[in-house]
């Protein structure tokens, strides 16, 4: 397991989330979209905060940009 996900992960697991939203509500909802698990621990992994914006989520996660999306 890693604590680093891809832009194209983050995307997928959370592409219809709403904004403004919390890090519980970001964790909760990549959960449901059955994001994988390095995605998930990621999340977990970011600040506790309110995020306005997907790019403030991927600029507050560990990306590995390595990783296959």
């Amino acid at each position: 397991m890693s604590d680093t996900t891809t832009v194209g992960r983050l995307r997928t697991a959370l592409g219809d989330v709403r904004y403004p939203a919390d890090k519980g509500r970001l964790v909760d909802h990549a959960s449901r979209n059955n994001a994988d698990e390095d995605t998930v621990h990621a999340l977990h992994s970011i600040p506790d905060g309110v995020y306005t914006s997907f790019d403030e989520v991927v600029d507050s996660a560990a990306l590995d940009p390595g990783r296959e999306a």
